[in-house]
Order: C-alpha cells, then structure tokens, then sequence
C-alpha cells in the first residue's frame, strides 16, 4: 500500500500499515471531477470512476477502480487534493490528516473517523434466541422382569392374587396371606377352587384376560372381577334370601 501526493510536496508512504495524508496541495479539483486518466492513482491499467463518499470530517474521498481488486482514493478537502490512498494486494490501507483517519479497503469502501471520537466499531450481528431444548419423551413403563409380577390385588376371600402380563402365556398366581400358594392359572389350567371360592381365568378378548373370582351359592354367590392391571373392573353382589 502507498500514499502518494498530486503536488510539489512530500507525504509519508506505508506498505499495510498507517500512511499520513499529505498537506493541502497547491492546486484546486473540483468535487466531481473527470476521470482520470490512464495510469493515475494506480500501478497500471485505466482507472474508472467508482463513487464520492463523504468523510468525518466533511473533506471527501472520490474511489477509483484502477483494476481488478484494486482500488484508490483521492482525498479532498475544500475543493483541493491532500492525498492519495492506494489498496493492493488485497489488504487495506489507513491514512492520517490533522486527526482524520481514512481507511481504503480492497472493495473499495471507505471508512473514517476523527482522532477524538472512538473509531467506529462494527455493528453486531443481531443475537439469535436459544431454541429451547426438547423435551425428553415420556419414559415407558417400565416392563416387568421374568418373573416378576405385573400387578397384586388382595381378594375378597383375603387370598392374594399376582398377574404375570404375557400376550402368548399370561398366569395368575394364588396364594394366602402367609405366602403358601393356592393354586396357577393359565391358558391350560383356567380355574381353581379354595374353601368354597372359585378362580377363574377369564378371556376378555384381543389378548387382554381378567380373573373372576366368585363366591358359592351357600355363602352369597358373590362375584369381583379384575384386570391384569389389579384394577377391580366388575362386582356382583348377589341378593341374600
């Protein structure tokens, strides 16, 4: 990068550094000059015209495009040159005029800002909100392990029943309160009888099975039925004569 100066006078020349602008030269350009010619402001080539832009401190910078990925700036303050910016080698270049800092980029924008004011800063991409995290599936029920029972439900005759859940083999287990067993229901053995109460398997249709138990006509002919779940879904209550 380099400063290069339109007049007798000298300015300072920086390769990707800081480069001070020149003084006021001698002779006055109007804001919205002709193009310049072949050669100007530039290493080789024809420059073009590209845009006027405005400084900090109301001078202004007309860009020129002297070639592919180069750019040059020609600084102008009441109507007279200070000095040249030049871009090359795709990195930018930053000049410096009694507290104005100008900054040429390879594409050409320009930049600037006077020394007592804070350099501008880029604004900042609008902050995204947190999508908020998804919430975790329900957990199943947890299946019951080999052996375990499903559910347990205390029967009417104090008898307590247990409920192995199987599509192709589900089971009851019988037994008294102090833990002896009464009797195994299954699909090969659907009922049992004890002390003059009756188990019976029962299918209930589309591989769901309930337990009856019933009651003898001698003591109330009573009846409670109940899913796998131990849920009481059914109770007769049969009338004493």
């Amino acid at each position: 990068m380099r400063v290069t100066r339109r007049s007798t006078r000298t300015a300072a020349v920086a390769t990707g550094a800081v480069a001070a602008l020149l003084l006021p030269a001698a002779g006055a350009f109007a804001a919205d000059g002709p193009d310049r010619v072949p050669g100007a402001g530039a290493t080789s080539g024809q420059s073009v015209f590209w845009r006027n832009v405005d400084l900090a401190d109301g001078s202004l910078a007309k860009v020129y495009q002297d070639g592919p990925g180069r750019f040059s700036a020609e600084i102008y303050a009441d109507g007279s040159l200070i000095g040249t910016l030049t871009s090359t080698d795709g990195q930018p270049v930053h000049g410096r005029n009694n507290g104005l800092h100008v900054v040429l980029r390879p594409d050409g924008t320009v930049t600037s800002w006077i020394e007592d004011a804070p350099a501008p800063k880029p604004t900042p991409a609008p902050k995204q909100k947190p999508e908020p995290a998804p919430k975790p599936a329900p957990k199943p029920a947890p299946k019951p392990a080999p052996g375990q029972a499903s559910a347990e439900v205390t029967l009417p005759d104090g008898n307590t029943a247990r409920f192995h859940k199987s599509a192709s083999w589900p089971r009851v287990e019988i037994s008294r309160p102090n833990g002896h067993a009464v009797a195994t229901l299954d699909l090969r053995h659907p009922a049992a009888g004890h002390h003059g109460w009756t188990y019976r398997l029962v299918d209930a249709g589309g591989h769901r099975y309930e337990l009856a138990a019933i009651d003898t006509p001698k003591q109330g002919a009573g009846s409670s039925v109940y899913d796998f779940w131990g849920r009481l879904v059914e109770k007769h209550v049969a009338r004493k004569v």
